[in-house]
């Protein structure tokens, strides 16, 4: 009986520090910032992003700017929400800013991929 309430006691003892153990954070790892000499795509780097976070409102709920893979850049640009090489003067980016609200009114894209829009913008919004 001694026995037998010994390894229901380590064997307890083996879960709880096995549990325990399964509990660990890592620090949460910093984003290398951009090099200044890299080239943003639109394709590569910015219609992901519009595809994940913007695409299902826009134009959906908001027609006025369509951010779906085949029109966005040209609903962007053309309609002026992207000012080439002036992020701090595109309606767009200010948005991004949370000027005058927030967009998308889920939450704010993480800031990297906020850097990649503007940096995008400031290298003159190609539509690479």
């Amino acid at each position: 009986m001694i026995k037998s309430k010994n390894s229901i006691a380590h064997a307890l003892l083996f879960v709880i520090l096995f549990l325990l153990s399964s509990c660990y954070y890592d620090e949460l790892v910093e984003s290398e910032p951009l090099a200044e000499d890299v080239v943003i795509s639109f394709t590569e780097d910015i219609q992901p992003i519009l595809k994940t976070n913007c695409s299902s409102c826009h134009p959906l709920l908001v027609p006025a700017l369509d951010l779906t893979e085949n029109n966005a850049y040209e609903s962007m640009v053309n309609e002026a929400y992207v000012i080439p090489e002036n992020a701090e003067g595109s309606t767009f980016y200010q948005r991004l800013l949370g000027n005058p609200t927030i967009m998308p009114p889920s939450g704010a894209l993480p800031d990297s991929d906020i850097e990649i829009i503007r940096r995008w913008i400031e290298q003159g919004a190609p539509n690479n």
